[in-house]
């Protein structure tokens, strides 16, 4: 009877250690990025412009909104860039990590590759870098 107690303790233990494992591994990207998929959920173009890095912002989409550096030009574009397709992606996406810290969302279609990207920042933070297209 002690050994199945002891079991059952070291059983019920082993949730909150893996718990604590993957906290600890967390690299602030989940945190950012669930803000990041609620502000495009609703709209906030204000709060999405906050989390995008304009030094060297790209959207590949158009040759109109390559030229998107700023952020004022990112909020007078955003339903451009943000369209339907894009933010179904984002809701429904999980960000992969690069060896290097750097989180993306790659789709394709029969012959584009698209992708999202989000770079770390020397803060300790993330921002969103730009959306790439591309043949596949």
């Amino acid at each position: 009877m002690q050994k199945i107690l002891v079991l059952l303790s070291i059983l019920v233990s082993l949730p909150g250690a893996a718990g604590t494992a993957l906290a600890q591994k967390d690299d602030g990207f989940s945190r950012f990025y669930a803000d990041f998929q609620a502000a495009v959920k609703t709209g906030d173009k204000e709060k999405v412009a906050s989390m995008t890095s304009f030094d060297d912002f790209y959207w590949e989409s158009t040759d109109a909104l390559r030229q998107v550096k700023t952020k004022e030009a990112f909020l007078k574009n955003y339903d451009r860039m943000f369209t339907p397709a894009v933010k179904a992606r984002i809701a429904s996406s999980t960000p992969k990590r690069d060896e290097k810290g750097y989180y993306f969302i790659i789709w394709h279609t029969k012959d584009v590759e698209y992708g999202l990207n989000f770079d770390p920042q020397k803060d300790g933070g993330y921002k969103f870098h730009g959306h790439t297209v591309g043949p596949y």
